[in-house]
């Protein structure tokens, strides 16, 4: 049976069908978690919103405003709680159900399952969304006592110390988690983040350069490696990343900032000058929008946005324990609450073709296609679900989509010329996506299949010759040995 597609990789399984990689979505038979219950990306957004960097960043980023003139430019223990926080003045009815149905999540989670890390570190991430600091570092640690390889509870205890600027613990913290998850992306940056704060900007700066090696473009490596460079007073280099920043978002206030204090120690004070004008309008601007968070406007956001995460993990963890139906419970309100999530609903197709519910599992593919129309995996995997449905047009036009969006894939080229020769449709077409297949691919399978295109077009010296290297490739497929003798006894 297919199963689902991740960006992970393309791999097919005997029936020609996209499946996941080899890894922790599966294990015990059941459906595990791949967050952890406290996944990077959660901790990721509670940290942009909660540490104060929403369209800001940090404190050494977010610098007070150059003076007008360039020449100045050149001058605790908690016990571990889990009621909801008190309703600040103004919130509105709505946003103190969500928050109480996020900590009715996190508690029910940990009652049920007290002895599980992915619950654990649920609860100690909807804590530290609500700024319940001291008690997120309690469940968090309770976290890593069930599971000392939760490197995203290292993390979220080495947010909290960055904010509280005991940068070299954070950095203690932020290494640790580096050491049990090399490819976490994002740890290092932040690592680089506290060794800029101690005046480290060579340790900074190597700390980047891991960093980039998975987002070379993100702008906020490009500031990090500006800000390392004014420390080392090598303005030139430090004008360079500032400006890459800026050229990858024109409206963030930060690399202005860098450009005029750089450009003021280099001496050109009619650049530093107008750095520092650009510098204070897009500053007002942020400010604007920080002020409307401050004032609650978006409050039902954020809270929206955490409930989202807390249901996702919950539906992880509850999956990994075999309680499917609650899993699907939490990841179908994570969905309904927010239009754009993929990870739930990736996790309902999988449910559901794995349990044979495949035009449930048609619905939320079809809402990834919406959600994300360049993505050729969800394309391809609603062709194999279509299929299976016997909605044969629809399932040609979804795989089409998918080898356009990519065609350096075989598995596309597989699917496509398989439901073409299962209709007994457009058989010249299945033979020809036959031999681009093999050429990317050039597997025995493979080219059984274009032989079997190639028999069906009258094509039998092709059918011969495909059938031919199928066997020499695997020698000892007797179904392979049986085809071709067939083959042969034609000529």
């Amino acid at each position: 049976m297919g199963r689902w597609c991740t960006s992970g990789g393309w791999q097919q399984d005997d029936s020609g069908l996209a499946r996941k990689r080899t890894g922790p979505l599966e294990r015990g038979g059941h459906f595990a978690q791949n967050r952890q219950g406290l996944s990077v990306p959660a901790v990721a957004a509670l940290v942009a919103v909660v540490a104060g960097v929403l369209a800001a960043g940090p404190g050494w980023l977010r610098a007070a405003a150059p003076d007008a003139k360039a020449a100045d430019l050149a001058a605790d223990s908690a016990s571990p709680s889990i009621g909801p926080p008190p309703a600040p003045d103004g919130q509105t009815p709505v946003d103190v159900a969500l928050k109480e149905e996020t900590f009715e999540v996190a508690r029910q989670l940990v009652k049920d399952f007290p002895n599980d890390a992915g619950a654990t570190g649920v609860m100690g991430t909807v804590l530290y969304a609500y700024n319940r600091t001291a008690e997120a570092i309690v469940w968090w640690k309770k976290c890593i006592e069930a599971d000392p390889g939760r490197a995203a509870a290292y993390c979220g205890m080495a947010t909290i110390a960055r904010e509280k600027s005991d940068y070299p613990k954070a950095v203690e913290l932020w290494r640790k988690a580096q050491e049990i998850d090399p490819n976490l992306p994002g740890m290092y940056a932040r690592c680089a983040e506290a060794l800029v704060e101690m005046g480290k900007p060579e340790e900074a700066i190597a700390e980047v350069e891991k960093e980039m090696k998975f987002s070379p473009n993100d702008r906020e490596n490009h500031l990090l490696l500006g800000c390392a460079c004014l420390q080392l007073k090598d303005y030139d280099k430090a004008v360079a990343h500032y400006e890459k920043a800026r050229q990858i978002k024109p409206d963030d206030s930060r690399p202005y900032h860098g450009l005029a204090t750089a450009c003021a120690r280099l001496g050109q004070v009619d650049k530093a000058r107008e750095y520092t004008e650009q510098f204070k309008r897009h500053r007002a601007a942020e400010d604007k929008v920080l002020l409307e968070v401050r004032n609650g406007k978006a409050d039902r956001d954020w809270a929206t946005r955490v409930l989202v995460l807390a249901r996702g993990d919950a539906g992880d963890v509850c999956a990994s324990h075999g309680r499917l139906e609650k899993a699907e419970e939490h990841w179908r309100r994570a969905a309904a609450l927010d239009p754009r999530d993929t990870i739930c609903r990736r996790r309902l197709v999988e449910l559901y073709m794995s349990t044979g519910r495949d035009r449930q599992a048609l619905t939320f593919s079809e809402q990834l296609r919406a959600i994300d129309p360049k993505n050729a995996t969800y394309h391809l995997n609603t062709g194999a679900l279509c299929t299976r449905l016997e909605m044969f047009d629809a399932a040609e036009e979804a795989v089409r989509q998918s080898i356009e969006l990519a065609p350096e894939h075989a598995v596309g080229y597989r699917y496509l010329a398989r439901i073409l020769l299962a209709r007994d449709q457009k058989i010249p077409e299945a033979q020809t996506l036959a031999r681009k297949l093999v050429k990317l691919e050039p597997t025995a399978r493979n080219y059984a299949l274009l032989g079997e295109a190639c028999d069906r077009a009258g094509d039998l010296p092709g059918a011969l010759a495909a059938m031919q290297r199928a066997v020499a490739l695997e020698p000892g497929d007797e179904g392979f040995k049986a085809v071709y003798q067939r083959l042969q006894q034609r000529k």
